[in-house]
């Protein structure tokens, strides 16, 4: 199976600069494979929440330029993550079970001290301390879908890094346990199979 990147065939060695800023169909197409239920946003329970692949992929594509993730292994890693922690996309804040952790979100669905240590980093003029509204600020300043890329590149180890730049069920595995911090289950790891089979790894 011939690999590809979910930003362009063409990228897997590519520098970040090189990264297309707007969507095209085949980067959408490889989204949706991953996400399927993103094709529409009918009839969610958080419409307001939700987003189809076509928002997600440009919003997915600027968090993996910021961050310099290039590889097809770490793309569909955390591309998997997001659609996993948010049914598809249909939710960005914690709900369940009900009535949900305040503070706890973004399309990665980090804890609260994380969106916190995001929001410091990224958006200095948020100034609450209120989980709740902060996380409600990071969201409206854009910053949901890049938490992910952020949370990964500052969080991970080096070795768990190469895991997943190696495109293995094993390197995402320790992502999952080692840097998310809870369990690969045979759900997540199937999710992830089709997120790696959307990009063409070789290894599934």
């Amino acid at each position: 199976m011939k690999t590809s990147t979910f930003i362009t065939a063409s990228l897997m060695l590519a520098a970040a600069s090189a990264i297309p800023a707007v969507a095209d169909a085949n980067s959408v197409s490889i989204v949706q494979k991953i996400a399927p239920k993103s094709n529409a946003c009918a009839g969610g329970e958080f419409p307001d929440e939700c987003a189809t692949a076509d928002q997600a992929t440009s919003a997915l594509i600027q968090s993996f330029i910021e961050y310099n993730i290039v590889t097809p292994g770490e793309q569909s890693a955390l591309i998997s993550l997001m659609a996993f922690e948010t049914g598809d996309f249909k939710y960005v804040r914690n709900h369940y079970p009900a009535p949900g952790r305040p503070g706890q979100g973004c399309r990665n669905m980090m804890m609260p001290e994380f969106v916190a240590e995001y929001a410091k980093a990224k958006y200095p003029s948020i100034t609450t301390t209120d989980p709740g509204a902060l996380l409600n600020e990071v969201i409206k300043q854009g910053g949901e879908w890049g938490a992910a890329s952020w949370f990964y590149t500052t969080k991970c180890s080096d070795a768990v890094k190469q895991g997943l730049k190696s495109g293995s069920k094993a390197g995402f595995s320790a992502f999952i346990t080692d840097c998310v911090g809870t369990t690969a289950t045979d759900e997540r790891l199937n999710n992830w199979s089709v997120a790696a089979k959307a990009v063409g790894l070789a290894s599934v």
